[in-house]
């Protein structure tokens, strides 16, 4: 099954993105990926579609968010903040978790409250 075109661009969009980042040529970004440049070429110019496994392969070897691909209209949100809190949130145990929701859920509804 392919991405949709809007998808696709996306997709492309966040690849081109991430190649020039990491300042690779397609050529050495292929080879990185283990796949073809025509591949590479064809990925960026949204012809064509990665596999499931492959796109999990690309997001994960260059850093993209697959947030970023799947849900673009909240792209916003996934700002280096954003994922420095992801990953901080990873190494806290539940008890850590619990304080760290309860602090947000008052953040949320101290801005909700003062915005009303």
């Amino acid at each position: 099954m392919s991405l949709s075109m809007k998808d696709a661009q996306i997709f492309s969009n966040a690849l081109k993105k991430a190649r020039k980042k990491l300042h690779l040529t397609q050529a050495t970004c292929a080879e990185l990926l283990d796949h073809s440049v025509s591949f590479q070429k064809d990925l960026e110019r949204c012809r064509c579609s990665p596999s499931i496994e492959n796109f999990y392969h690309i997001c994960r070897t260059l850093s993209i968010s697959a947030d970023d691909c799947i849900f673009s209209e909240d792209s916003q949100k996934t700002d280096d903040t954003y994922h420095e809190l992801l990953r901080l949130l990873s190494l806290c145990d539940e008890s850590s978790l619990k304080v760290l929701t309860a602090t947000a859920t008052a953040l949320i509804n101290e801005k909700h409250n003062t915005s009303v």
